[in-house]
């Protein structure tokens, strides 16, 4: 047996032994180092990287203005805590963060992750409007923290076990055009704005209602963009209402969808903002953006985080969104998000088990249906073992696992891209012929 493999071997079996198995193994792989849009493995195999940490990565593996950001943070203060005291990098941060989301949202609550940050979002929405109840969407992802499981509806194993949730959250259609079986657009959206009044007459009446929160494009739910003109509906209802409109950017923000945030492609404002993932690249970091007049009514001690704003991780997102600016990242993945679909809608849109190719920006799914129309789970998990036993790593999402997403780093290297994709559609030719 050779080193790697005694190596690879014990790393498996300590793995088994001391990892809690309540997280969805995806790959058994051990994973020694990563670069771009590419990682190898304990033996030396080289992946392409077609996940990006689950859309974390956005500049990719270990940029080096990012890995330069980290060590010299790192060797002048790693960790004071935002109560102790203020430091460049959360200030720096928390300013880029005001310049660069639309309206006036200029003031920022640091957390460790998205999901703290949706946690967060709830007790700042309930706190600002003194009213006890929330809105979201069925098919919606929004974490696994007790306060994010009782707003995510995207699978019933994720609420499984642990209820009593969090109460006053009320749930209605996301408007999913195929799932919901409309012909048009139009009834698609007027179906779900009926069913949101609906709610309100029956159910739970809107001046009880502190926010309606929803993903701009419906991450774990499909990689499936909201119609502009229910986003753009949903901003008027919570304006009549007084209502709070939160907006979970934590996969679509910073240039995902070909705009630094989806929110932008509605030309809406929202009033909250919730971001993580691409924001630090990799480090552990969340934010909660919102007006100063908003942030105002959260009385002061109600909330808090020992590690929110770490300095590490402030000095990691800095240098990221420097890097998407300098080089053009966010029109680059509005760019290469059009040429991908309409590679991918060229090569496989006449296959019948491919049911429909969307894209927004580099925010990609390939939907999959078996020969009676219905969600193709099990197509999508043999296209998921093939890809990688041709060394690409691709991971699905939606409600029955139907969809093959695509989370690419903004900058890939063409020749990586060409290579990646060549592998995946001829996977799932091989799959689906």
């Amino acid at each position: 047996m050779t080193k790697h493999v005694e190596k690879k071997s014990e790393l498996r079996e300590l793995a088994l032994k001391h990892l809690s198995p309540v997280m969805t193994r995806i790959t058994d792989l051990v994973v020694a180092k990563a670069q771009g849009a590419k990682f190898w493995t304990e033996d030396g195999t080289e992946y392409i990287d077609f996940v990006s940490g689950v859309a974390v990565n956005a500049v990719g593996h270990a940029h080096p203005e990012v890995v330069k950001a980290i060590h010299e943070q790192s060797s002048q203060l790693i960790h004071l805590g935002l109560n102790y005291g203020y430091y460049e990098s959360a200030v720096k941060l928390a300013q880029k963060l005001a310049e660069i989301t639309p309206g006036e949202l200029d003031t920022v609550f640091f957390s460790n992750s998205g999901a703290e940050a949706i946690d967060g979002a709830i007790k700042l929405a309930r706190a600002a409007t003194k009213r006890p109840n929330i809105i979201a969407f069925e098919g919606s992802f929004h974490g696994r923290t007790l306060g994010a499981t009782s707003l995510t509806a995207s699978s019933s194993k994720y609420r499984k076990y642990y209820e009593p949730l969090v109460g006053g959250v009320y749930h209605v259609p996301y408007p999913y055009q195929s799932q919901l079986h409309f012909q048009s657009e139009e009834e698609t959206v007027q179906y779900c704005l009926n069913r949101l009044t609906k709610l309100f007459e029956l159910v739970v009446d809107p001046t009880q209602v502190a926010a309606i929160i929803i993903e701009p494009v419906m991450g774990e739910g499909g990689y499936v963009p909201a119609p502009l003109s229910f986003l753009q509906k949903l901003r008027q209802i919570a304006d009549d209402n007084g209502i709070l409109l939160i907006f979970d950017e934590v996969q679509t923000g910073f240039g995902r969808t070909g705009k630094m945030f989806a929110s932008e492609h509605a030309g809406i404002t929202p009033d909250v903002f919730v971001l993580a993932k691409a924001l630090s690249s990799g480090m552990p970091l969340g934010a909660i953006v919102a007006s100063r007049e908003l942030h105002e009514k959260w009385q002061t001690g109600t909330h808090g985080s020992t590690f929110g704003g770490n300095p590490v991780s402030c000095a990691a997102a800095l240098a990221s969104i420097h890097v998407m600016e300098s080089e053009g990242l966010i029109e680059r993945s509005e760019r290469l998000g059009k040429a991908i679909v309409n590679r991918l809608n060229h090569e496989l849109a006449d296959y019948p088990s491919v049911a429909e190719i969307r894209g927004i920006g580099m925010m990609i799914g390939i939907e999959f249906q078996d020969e009676r129309g219905q969600p193709g789970t099990t197509i999508v998990s043999k296209i998921r073992e093939e890809a990688l036993q041709h060394h690409l790593l691709v991971t699905s999402c939606g409600v029955y696992g139907q969809t093959i997403r695509l989370m690419l780093p903004l900058n890939i290297d063409e020749t990586v891209l060409d290579k990646g994709l060549t592998i995946l559609t001829n996977c799932i030719i091989n799959v689906i012929k």
